[in-house]
């Protein structure tokens, strides 16, 4: 099986690093953007959906439909980092290997009859298990995650924001699987107040939109950080997920 990478992108044709983190990437993106896209990306493959396709979840429904087998990545990815290493070793993966680890991954979520998923949510080597690399449970990022074919999983279009918590909880409602593999971490620019892409519909008042839809629908899995001080706004989510 092969999965292909894709990079959803939005207003941001001069600003995509993904495509020097990973090969084979392909950007999607709206119709009347093509042009700009392929002006600032030369020699990368470029699809696009009808423009009335409008937010990143609508966007990641469109391209899993589209295609079937798929890896979405953030179009502000900068590298793929192993989270372990031997002593000498480089903790940046190269863009050819990194392709290479994304198809290792969603062969083996298939094998072991997964439909989503992902990597580690963290980049610090002490948050890493090296007695439970791969996890079976849990949620994955929106910058980084795969969905294969075959599964029940869509995208709420009434999801602004969180779009990865909506496809995190409908897996575990559904398929109560995933496969993560957390020796890897995809290193993303911060890019909460940036112009084009999700800042574009993102705002406190989408974040609270998104959070009650969340807890109308799967419940008291969803439940605000406990500790506000940490979070970058003040419907930061965390989910309980009793599987």
């Amino acid at each position: 099986m092969e999965v292909k990478v894709v990079i959803p992108s939005h207003k941001r044709w001069d600003r995509v690093l993904t495509t020097s983190a990973v090969d084979n990437a392909i950007l999607c993106v709206a119709e009347s953007q093509k042009a700009l896209y392929e002006k600032c990306n030369k020699s990368i493959e470029i699809v696009t959906h009808p423009d009335n396709i409008i937010g990143l979840a609508r966007k990641r429904d469109w391209i899993t439909k589209h295609f079937k087998n798929v890896m979405m990545l953030d179009d502000d990815i900068t590298h793929l980092t192993r989270i372990y290493t031997e002593k000498g070793e480089p903790t940046i993966v190269e863009p050819e290997e990194a392709y290479d680890i994304v198809q290792m991954t969603a062969n083996a979520a298939q094998q072991a009859g997964a439909y989503l998923f992902g990597f580690s949510s963290s980049p610090t080597p002490i948050s890493f298990n090296s007695l439970n690399p791969i996890q079976l449970s849990g949620y994955v990022t929106g910058c980084a995650h795969g969905v294969l074919d075959g599964s029940k999983l869509w995208y709420n279009p009434d999801i602004i924001c969180n779009e990865d918590y909506w496809i995190s909880l409908l897996n575990a409602y559904y398929h109560r699987l995933i496969w993560k593999d957390t020796r890897f971490y995809w290193a993303q620019k911060d890019t909460f107040v940036n112009r084009g892409g999700l800042a574009e519909f993102r705002n406190l008042d989408a974040e609270e939109k998104d959070f009650h839809l969340l807890k109308r629908v799967f419940g008291d899995v969803v439940e605000l950080r406990r500790n506000p001080k940490n979070a970058k706004h003040p419907f930061q989510k965390t989910l309980k997920l009793p599987f």
